[in-house]
């Protein structure tokens, strides 16, 4: 099969180039040719597309998504989702021309990870977080994804099986993060008052007994008081119960998420390959010593979702200067907070961190509420139009930038030049979120904005 694909500001992901009116050309699942012009009287024995008014792009990879499996979920290992669920999620990343993914729910087995790639288009990759102190963190939170023998695999049985990268290393559900927030303490909450409370009255619940790092000594039992009026819990809970459910809830997998964390950098110093570590409020002091202890050594450690809102944007800007310091690449993850906004609803650190020349590698996801986070592509579009980077340079960051900082993700693609694989995107100039096709391995999986047959397999 063979694709001409002309008319269209062509951004090849290297990062310093953008053709206008380009052309790229696809032959057998391979970028045959990158051109400047087509000439008008040549024939061409295939498909032709009319790209004008669009940007044309490589494939977009996300180096953090969750829930594209059918694996445990989360690092707490929560309940699997069903197959309906993750092949959707597939879906809406398809849709939004990324078409590659790096599942980071590290209990998954790589059986599991295999059966999602094999059966949508989306190239999926595995990470592993299969570390004894990482287990037991799950089991505290939640737990209930696991089988007998996802708790018998090994980060070196994982690596050995394919798995790409070492991580998620730490996450919200277990560290009293986000999912906290969001899934674990409203539960909990609920199961005792029949009151479901929202992500915000959450989280001012948590940082009211716990504070923003996670430490009991930061109890505050006026700012509790507020927080329980605000919420419609007054009079349904004494206080001391209150702080109790909000303990129980965060503090059993806390210390054992932050001793994986540890496991899981000197693994991947030990195995060669890279780290994936959540980066927030409460990890940043085990991240800081293990900035000093692995300084020098080589090892390979990303800082996920440094523009994580628990910080103060100055204590991510902070942290993150720090991890470029000592060699640490940083991902910035786009949440939901450029239009959903249900989860994040500030773009401060954002606009903070991008801002700072050459401080975020790559940008990410990460994956929002159920799965809705804002796409991949409307956040590289969203970094060029805000003059953090050039248009090459932004595409670049969700591209080339993350083929080279994961071998093994995706050492083909991230890149439109001729000999590598044909994960090609089409979109509209005016929205990028207006992903008109999508290329895999030079097979259509997106026409006119919908999915085609071959998407799923």
């Amino acid at each position: 099969m063979s694709t001409l694909i002309q008319g269209g500001t062509v951004v090849p992901g290297t990062g310093d180039t953008v053709i206008a009116n380009g052309v790229v050309v696809l032959r057998h699942g391979r970028v045959a040719d990158v051109l400047t012009r087509w000439d008008p009287v040549q024939e061409f024995a295939g498909e032709t597309i009319d790209a004008a008014g669009c940007v044309v792009m490589p494939g977009l990879i996300n180096c953090h998504a969750h829930g594209v499996s059918p694996g445990p979920l989360f690092p707490s290992a929560a309940a699997r989702l069903a197959e309906q669920a993750w092949m959707g999620n597939l879906d809406r990343h398809l849709l939004a021309g990324t078409t590659t993914v790096l599942n980071l729910c590290g209990f998954a087995g790589m059986d599991e990870v295999r059966e999602a790639d094999r059966r949508h288009a989306v190239h999926v990759r595995g990470a592993t977080s299969h570390l004894p102190a990482a287990l037991q963190a799950a089991q505290f939170a939640d737990g209930r994804g696991l089988t007998a023998r996802t708790r018998a695999l090994t980060v070196e049985r994982m690596i050995d099986d394919g798995a790409v990268a070492i991580g998620e290393l730490g996450g919200g559900q277990t560290l009293g993060g986000g999912g906290q927030d969001l899934v674990y303490i409203p539960a909990a909450i609920e199961k005792l008052t029949g009151v479901r409370v929202e992500i915000g009255q959450a989280r001012r619940l948590k940082e009211a007994v716990l504070g923003r790092f996670i430490d009991a000594s930061a109890f505050d039992a006026e700012a509790l008081d507020t927080a329980a009026y605000e919420a419609g819990l007054s009079g349904r809970l004494t206080m001391d119960e209150l702080r109790t459910v909000i303990e129980d809830s965060v503090l059993p997998s806390f210390v054992p998420a932050i001793t994986g964390i540890r496991e899981g950098v000197l693994a991947a110093s030990r195995l060669g390959v890279p780290a994936i570590v959540h980066s927030a409020s409460a990890t940043a002091r085990i991240l800081r010593d293990l900035m000093a202890e692995t300084r020098g050594n080589g090892v390979q450690v990303i800082a996920a979702h440094v523009n994580h809102p628990s910080h103060s944007p100055a204590e991510a800007l902070e942290l993150a200067v720090l991890g470029r310091g000592n060699g640490w690449p940083a991902e910035a993850s786009v949440f939901d907070l450029l239009h959903r906004r249900h989860t994040v609803t500030t773009r401060d650190h954002w606009d903070l961190l991008l801002g700072e020349p050459g401080l975020v590698s790559v940008l990410a996801t990460d994956y929002g509420r159920d799965g809705e986070h804002d796409e991949l592509i409307a956040a590289v579009q969203d970094v060029a139009a805000q003059g953090h980077r050039p248009l090459a340079g932004a595409v670049a960051m969700a591209t080339s930038a993350v083929a080279d900082l994961i071998p093994g993700i995706a050492p083909q693609s991230g890149r439109l030049q001729a000999g590598r694989a044909a994960d090609v995107v089409v979109a509209g100039a005016e929205d990028f979120r207006d992903v008109r096709y999508v290329f895999v391995d030079g097979i259509c999986v997106v026409r006119e904005g919908k999915l085609t047959a071959e998407a799923h397999r």
